[in-house]
Order: C-alpha cells, then sequence, then structure tokens
C-alpha cells in the first residue's frame, strides 16, 4: 500500500497541470473552488481544468457539491492522504518559490537556520510578485533570532510578525492573508496540522 501511495503522489507531482489545479486548494484547506474559476487565475484551459478535477475526484483527492449546474470542488478530509498530499503540493510549492528567488536561496536557508519552529513567507514575495524593492514578510510560529545582519547582507527589509500556538487564531485579519498566501520555508507538517 505504501509503494502504491509514493508512486502515485510521485505520478501526480510529475503533472504540472494537477500540481497547478491543487495548488489552488492550498489556499484554504476547507474552501470549495469553482472550476471555472480555476481556469481563469491559473490562465488554463477550462476543458483541461476540468479533467484535472474529475481525475481528481475519481482518485478520491477532491470531492464536489452542485449548485445548479456548477461543481464545487473541495479537498476531501476522508481520503487517507489528504495530509501528506498537501505536505507534497506545499513542498513543492517552496521548490517553485526557491527557483523563482534563487539569489536569496542562502537568506532564505538562513533564515530557516536562524528559526524555530514555523517559518513562513507571505506577502508580495509569496504570490511572486516581488521585485528588487520589496520586503520581505515572515511569519514566525516560534521563535527567531535577530535578523538585522542578514538584511544589511542582502540588502532587504525583512518584517517579521512572531507569536506562538497557544496564540495562533485563525480568526485574526492577518492570519487569513497568510493562509491564503504562504511559502512554508520550514514546519510545513506543523503548519497543516494548525491549520486543519
Amino acid at each position: 500500500m505504501f509503494i502504491y501511495y509514493i508512486t502515485h503522489m510521485s505520478n501526480m507531482l510529475l503533472n504540472e497541470n494537477k500540481f497547478r489545479v491543487l495548488s489552488e486548494f492550498s489556499r484554504d484547506y476547507a474552501g470549495k473552488i469553482y472550476g471555472r474559476d480555476i481556469s481563469k487565475k491559473l490562465q488554463m484551459n477550462q476543458k483541461t481544468v476540468s479533467n484535472v478535477l474529475n481525475e481528481l475526484e475519481k482518485e478520491h483527492i477532491l470531492k464536489f457539491t452542485q449548485e445548479g449546474k456548477n461543481k464545487y470542488y473541495y479537498l476531501n478530509q476522508f481520503y487517507p492522504y489528504i495530509k501528506e498530499t498537501i505536505q507534497l503540493i506545499e513542498v513543492q510549492r517552496k521548490i517553485n518559490f526557491l527557483e523563482k528567488y534563487n539569489k536569496l536561496k542562502e537568506l532564505f536557508l538562513k533564515l530557516e537556520e536562524q528559526s524555530e519552529g514555523i517559518l513562513i513567507v507571505f506577502g508580495s514575495y509569496a504570490n511572486f510578485s516581488a521585485n528588487e524593492k520589496s520586503d520581505l514578510d515572515v511569519f514566525v510560529i516560534g521563535n527567531i533570532k535577530e535578523v538585522g545582519d542578514l538584511e544589511e547582507l542582502y540588502n532587504i527589509k525583512i518584517n517579521i510578525i512572531k507569536t506562538n500556538k497557544d496564540k495562533f487564531s485563525k480568526k485574526e485579519h492577518i492570519i487569513k492573508e497568510i493562509i491564503k498566501n504562504h511559502i512554508i520555508l520550514k514546519g510545513v507538517e506543523s503548519f497543516i496540522e494548525l491549520i486543519w
């Protein structure tokens, strides 16, 4: 069974269209999404998106509800490997992020080393719209060492928001924004458990 799961996940990750579609569900693990909205946002052919959604539904990764003629898809919380599937999506998003911002890869690795707990990038870097003048917005659930030396070394302003698991609330506006737009650099499994 485990070998099947690894093979299934590997095949899924190799399929770029499946990854792109499933990434939309990482913005709200409990959210429902209309296929046409995914098509518009990702600028993908509507038929391609429909085929991918149908495949994911047949694989039991997604479920749907019908409202009129429209199907709204959501993550199947009863799929035995749903959290692992989400982890793979989040890890792939991190890899894409590090490839996009390759010049700052060392900075991100140093931030990981200097932090304990969950480390997340949000804001313009997380939605891939940052430029050379953009600040780096970082959310830490746990602790992080002083980053002034890194700001100077990489010539970038780093804005850090810190909290701990006891004070974490999905109802706070900033947390809602982070859940919708994030790249998890460290603590993927812990973050998924926290917001699940």
